[in-house]
C-alpha cells in the first residue's frame, strides 16, 4: 500500500482541525502555529482516490478529519460488506477504536483526491 504524501499545514487547516474538535470556544485564536505545537506528530496527508485511510480490524488510536474531498466507510459483516456512508470535508474518523479497545470498526476508503488530517 502506497503511504500517502505529507503536505504543508496553515491557518486554514488550523481552522478546519479546530471546528471539527469543537476547539473554537475553548480556544479562538487557534492557527497552524498552535497545530503543531500541540500535534507534533499530527499532520495534513494527501490520500489519492481508492487509498485505504484505516482498514476494518487494524489497531489503531489516529483519529482523522476530511480536510478536503471526501472518503467511503465500508463495513464487512463475514463475507458481505456493505458501504455505509460517503462523507466529506469537516468529517472526523476514527474515535471509534480510540475510545473503545483500538480495533477499527470500519474500511475508509478515499472516494476522490482528497486531503486527510491524521491526529
Amino acid at each position: 500500500m502506497e503511504q500517502p504524501v505529507r503536505l504543508k499545514t496553515d491557518d486554514a487547516v488550523a481552522a478546519a482541525v479546530s471546528e471539527a474538535l469543537m476547539l473554537k470556544d475553548f480556544f479562538p485564536e487557534f492557527n497552524a502555529e498552535h497545530l503543531q505545537k500541540l500535534f507534533p506528530h499530527s499532520g495534513l496527508f494527501q490520500y489519492e482516490p481508492e487509498a485505504v485511510v484505516m482498514r476494518q480490524g487494524d489497531l489503531g488510536r489516529d483519529i482523522f478529519i476530511v480536510y478536503f474531498g471526501g472518503v467511503r466507510v465500508q463495513q464487512a459483516f463475514g463475507s458481505m460488506a456493505a458501504e455505509l456512508a460517503a462523507l466529506g470535508p469537516g468529517t472526523l474518523l476514527g474515535e471509534m477504536a480510540m475510545l473503545k479497545d483500538g480495533a477499527r470498526t470500519a474500511t475508509v476508503v478515499a472516494s476522490m483526491d482528497s486531503q486527510i488530517f491524521r491526529l
